[in-house]
């Protein structure tokens, strides 16, 4: 932990419990909570429990991460340089209490993460295996696109806590290298994510030509855009966290605060708070987006209503409703 100040700590506390009040809020709209019973569902399963499980986890963990960092950062105050500087505390300066728990909620936050990557892998390698159907239907558990999702999942379950485990003696890095392979992972992922969005148009018109419902039809339109904005939302995420990663190893080619920056460099100061606030807007907003996305609530439907299909007078034959 570097010279952050309490105030983008707290934006990330408020943000979380937002989005967490929204959670609630959206799945007893959505099905009473219904869908968090193992059975939910018109196709359970183990696998489709793990990722519901798995995105459900990551809130809260990082509700305890933000809040509790927040508190610490605020309790331990601000501290006055030789130089004349007012910064928030250095690490060395911490009382014993607090740095006994920074440790716990680092692993908090690798693991919040590590589910995160899992989540987000899923949806990705979800979406190449049905742009990539062809006239010869392919079962998602032998498909490659799933092996690729079971390896990355494991890799990120692994390696996430794992990179904390390696740093927990150097407290001062530690939350940097977790940043870093995080951000890494996460930017990868969403670069991937822009083929999916290129081809996505495509699909859809495939999926409308073969006579697939209405319903189906706006649904998957729907998507494409939510995925839109959630991608941009995730670059906004990761890359600024990827930007104060690497700036911290690398000392001489310093983007943002240097714990010892002359009073007057106050863009550094600023450029910092501000990496990481951008970072946890771009955090919750995308996982809000995939909330609507893993739990669609269909308002026509909750009013009442069926889309039915329109069927030209001149026609023949009655399309297919196979979506």
């Amino acid at each position: 932990m570097r010279n952050e100040s309490p105030s983008a700590y707290l934006l990330w506390a408020v943000l979380s419990c937002i989005f967490l009040v929204f959670l609630i809020l959206h799945l007893w709209a959505y099905d009473r909570f219904n869908c968090l019973r193992w059975n939910a569902g018109r196709q359970p399963g183990t696998f489709k429990r793990v990722m519901t499980y798995c995105y459900l986890g990551t809130v809260p963990l990082l509700v305890v991460f933000s809040t509790a960092t927040a508190a610490i950062k605020f309790s331990e105050g601000f501290v006055a340089l030789p130089s004349g500087s007012i910064v928030p505390k250095p690490l060395a300066l911490w009382g014993s209490q607090n740095l006994r728990l920074l440790l716990p909620l680092y692993f908090v936050l690798s693991v919040a993460w590590s589910l995160e990557l899992v989540t987000h892998l899923e949806e990705l390698t979800f979406w190449l295996f049905l742009l990539h159907q062809g006239p010869k239907k392919r079962e998602w558990f032998h498909s490659w696109e799933f092996k690729t999702w079971c390896l990355g999942s494991i890799i990120a379950v692994l390696g996430m806590p794992l990179t904390t485990l390696a740093t927990r003696n150097m407290l001062d890095m530690c939350q940097t290298y977790i940043f870093l392979v995080g951000s890494s992972a996460g930017t990868t992922t969403t670069l991937c994510f822009l083929y999916v969005l290129f081809r996505f148009p495509t699909f859809v018109k495939r999926v409308k030509a073969g006579g697939a419902e209405p319903d189906v039809v706006v649904r998957l339109s729907t998507f494409y855009q939510l995925n839109q904005i959630r991608v941009m939302f995730r670059f906004l995420f990761t890359v600024p966290l990827l930007i104060v990663a690497i700036d911290a190893l690398q000392p001489p080619f310093s983007v943002v605060i240097h714990p010892l920056l002359p009073p007057g460099d106050y863009f550094a100061r600023f450029a910092l708070d501000f990496l990481l606030m951008v970072g946890g807007i771009g955090c919750f907003v995308s996982s809000a987006i995939t909330l609507l996305v893993f739990f669609p609530r269909s308002f026509t439907h909750e009013a009442g209503y069926t889309a039915r299909m329109h069927v030209p007078l001149n026609s023949r034959k009655v399309p297919s409703t196979t979506s």
